[in-house]
C-alpha cells in the first residue's frame, strides 16, 4: 500500500509539472512570420562645401583662398513595409531575434541655412526630394511582460541596405544647365540631372579634375524602441532608425588651368543623409 502511494504521489507531480510548464510556453509570444507597415517621418540635411584656391603662375602674386559653405535641410515624410520570421529561445521566450527584408520611401523639401560662408549660386528654397531605402535587417527583442495574449517589449539592431536620393526641380530653377551637350542652355532641370551633366562638363572641359555624382549609397541604420502585442496576431511598434553613413552626392576635386597664368585647385562635395528617422508600424504576426 505504501508503494501504491508512493508511485501516486510521483505520478502526479509529473503531472502538474508538465501543465505548468506546457501554460508558460503557452503564454508566451510564438515564433514565426510577421509583416509590418506604418508611418515613418525623418530629419535630413546635407552640405554643400567648396574650398577654391587661385594660384597666380607669376612669381609674388599670393594666392586668392575662397571657402564657402552650404548647409541644408529639411523634413521628410512617407512609410515603410517590412516582412520576415522572429525567432524566441529559452524556457519562458522572452529572448528573441528576428530577421526581415526591409522598405522605405519618403518625399519632402529642403531649404537653405544662410550664414557668412554662404554662395548664392546654391541656395535653395523648398528643394523637393524623395528617399528610398531597401535593405535587410537583424532585430534583438525581448519582452518585459509576456501573458496569452498580450506581450511588452524592446528592439534593438542593425538594417543594412541601399539609400537612394532623387532630387528634383526646385522652385527658383536653380539647377538650370549651364552647357548642354550640342550648346547652349537646357533650362530648368533636376538637381539629379545638373550634378550629373556637371561631371560630364568637368571630364570633357577640366580633364584635371576628378569628379563623380553618386545618387545611391549604401547605409547602415541603427534600430531601436518599443513593441505591443495587443492580441496573438496584431501589434503595434514605436521607434527610431538612425542611419550612420553620409551620402557623397557629388564630388570633384583637382586643379586645371585657366590660360597661361593661372592654376585653379577644387575640393568640392555635397553630402546628403537623413539624421533620424522615427516611425509607427503595425504589424501582423502569423
Amino acid at each position: 500500500m505504501r508503494m501504491v502511494f508512493k508511485q501516486l504521489v510521483r505520478e502526479t507531480r509529473v503531472f502538474f509539472g508538465i501543465g505548468f510548464f506546457s501554460l508558460l510556453s503557452l503564454g508566451a509570444e510564438s515564433s514565426g512570420v510577421f509583416l509590418g507597415g506604418g508611418f515613418q517621418y525623418s530629419y535630413a540635411s546635407g552640405a554643400f562645401k567648396q574650398d577654391t584656391v587661385m594660384q597666380y603662375t607669376i612669381p609674388g602674386i599670393p594666392a586668392l583662398i575662397t571657402k564657402t559653405k552650404n548647409p541644408y535641410n529639411g523634413n521628410l515624410f512617407g512609410g515603410d513595409i517590412q516582412m520576415g520570421y522572429k525567432l524566441f529561445f529559452g524556457q519562458k521566450k522572452r529572448f528573441g531575434l528576428r530577421f526581415y527584408g526591409f522598405f522605405s520611401g519618403q518625399a519632402g523639401y529642403a531649404n537653405s541655412v544662410e550664414s557668412s560662408q554662404t554662395d548664392p549660386k546654391f541656395v535653395v528654397t523648398n528643394q523637393p526630394g524623395t528617399n528610398l531605402f531597401y535593405g535587410g535587417g537583424m532585430d534583438m527583442l525581448y519582452n518585459f511582460y509576456d501573458s496569452n495574449e498580450r506581450s511588452f517589449g524592446v528592439f534593438a539592431g542593425v538594417v543594412v541596405g541601399w539609400s537612394s536620393w532623387s532630387m528634383g526641380k526646385d522652385k527658383q530653377c536653380r539647377w538650370a544647365s549651364i552647357h548642354k551637350r550640342g550648346g547652349g542652355s537646357s533650362g530648368c532641370i533636376t538637381m539629379n540631372a545638373f550634378f550629373n551633366e556637371q561631371v560630364l562638363i568637368n571630364h570633357k572641359f577640366y580633364p584635371g579634375l576628378k569628379s563623380s555624382f553618386s545618387p545611391a549609397f549604401v547605409q547602415l541604420l541603427v534600430n531601436l524602441g518599443f513593441r505591443f502585442n495587443f492580441t496573438k496576431h496584431q501589434g503595434l511598434e514605436v521607434g527610431v532608425r538612425i542611419p550612420t553613413i553620409n551620402n557623397l552626392y557629388y564630388v570633384d576635386r583637382g586643379t586645371y588651368a585657366m590660360g597661361r597664368m593661372v592654376k585653379i585647385k577644387i575640393d568640392s562635395a555635397l553630402i546628403l543623409r537623413r539624421d533620424i528617422a522615427a516611425f509607427v508600424n503595425y504589424v501582423i504576426n502569423f
